[in-house]
């Protein structure tokens, strides 16, 4: 070999490439965490549970005690940094009852769940169990949102926080000290911060599993709306039919049906057609021949009916699968103040009664006659 060549191979730093114990890695999966366990947490941005843990940190892998380093012994470095300031930064319900909670972050979402032993048929859930459960599928339903408004991660205000508590308590203290009202029903914060908070034993949602999960991922879509381009809540526009339909149209996009009618409470008694309405929407609207839509476009969303409701999903179905461009310019529209029947005619290109006669065209040609079983598993 040539001196120069020899000297320059001399002066090179030592390169590490892991050994064959660690796959070439210089690190290996945490013995700590299941398998079951390592795919949670690849779903997720941040967990509180996986932070916790005494060997990993949180990272869910460790230097390889057979190689000095490897090509992801630097991204392990970095991981645990991010991490440890995470950690650092805990939660306003944290905060406020003084004590650590099961908390998890997505790219659009904070969930923290503070019930353990929720119902899930026969067996009972951990709060981490729920808390990733509910984070996969709100997270689900965003990204679908994010899709269909032609959204990325800084169109938001910020994170949409969803928070559940086992002991009805800690939500009231939640309401009081962080939402600043003195009510005991599930409440939500709109706009710049948006968040959520519920008792989990409330009616409705009965410390079940699969209901905590199907209220989040509607209420997740509610407090998406408000903060996506420009911070500002439906609820005193003339936008019912959107803002309510919209929660409707993603629940029922993971679930095969839905089961949240109201803004201002965890749940409700209403329960039309037990929650799947394509089927009986497409009979309604053939029995139905008087005009609709007219009334529908002026209600607000706290004023909507058990039916209005199913016709609003219906509404805005049509408008996902027909005009999808015209969703990003109608919200920004309705958080401007501006009236139904313009915006249509602007973005839709038609009036209102031509609108009606398209929208029920198309579900008596797309809708089914009986609608498919709801999903039974998370």
């Amino acid at each position: 070999m040539p001196a120069s060549l020899l000297a320059l191979l001399l002066a090179l730093p030592p390169q590490h490439d892991g050994c064959n114990f660690c796959e070439h890695r210089g690190v290996e999966d945490c013995g700590r965490h299941s398998q079951e366990e390592l795919d949670w947490e690849a779903e997720v941005q941040f967990c509180s549970e996986a932070a916790r843990c005494e060997d990993c940190g949180g990272a869910l892998v460790v230097d390889c005690p057979r190689c000095a380093e490897g090509p992801e012994s630097d991204a392990l470095e970095v991981r645990l940094r991010r991490i440890r300031h995470w950690t650092e930064v805990s939660s306003e319900p944290e905060r406020l009852l003084g004590r650590p909670l099961v908390r998890v972050e997505t790219a659009h979402f904070e969930v923290v769940i503070a019930a353990d032993d929720l119902k899930y048929g026969s067996k009972r859930w951990s709060a981490h169990r729920v808390a990733h459960a509910l984070a996969r599928e709100a997270e689900a339903a965003a990204l679908l949102l994010d899709e269909h408004f032609g959204a990325k991660p800084g169109d938001y205000s910020g994170k949409t926080r969803l928070w559940y508590f086992g002991e009805a308590e800690d939500h009231f203290r939640v309401n009081r000290e962080i939402f600043g009202r003195n009510v005991e029903a599930a409440m939500k914060f709109y706009g710049p911060r948006p968040a959520s908070s519920a008792w989990t034993g409330d009616k409705g949602l009965e410390d079940e599993v699969m209901a905590v999960v199907m209220n989040g991922v509607h209420v997740g879509i509610h407090l998406l709306l408000s903060s996506l381009f420009r911070p500002e809540w439906l609820q005193d526009k003339k936008a019912g039919w959107f803002d309510v339909g919209a929660a409707h149209f993603y629940e029922i996009e993971r679930f095969r049906r839905t089961a949240t009618y109201c803004l201002d409470e965890a749940n409700t008694d209403l329960d039309w057609k037990q929650g799947k309405w394509r089927a009986p929407i497409r009979s309604l609207l053939a029995k139905r021949r008087d005009p609709i839509l007219p009334e529908l476009l002026q209600e607000l969303p706290g004023t909507l009916w058990e039916e209005e409701h199913a016709l609003s999903f219906s509404l805005y179905d049509y408008v996902v699968h027909a005009h999808p461009g015209a969703l990003k310019p109608l919200l920004l529209g309705f958080k401007r103040g501006e009236r139904a029947r313009d915006l249509i005619r602007e973005h839709l290109h038609t009036s209102v009664p031509a609108l009606e006669e398209s929208w029920r065209r198309w579900v008596a040609e797309t809708y089914p006659t009986r609608d498919p079983k709801p999903r039974k598993k998370l």
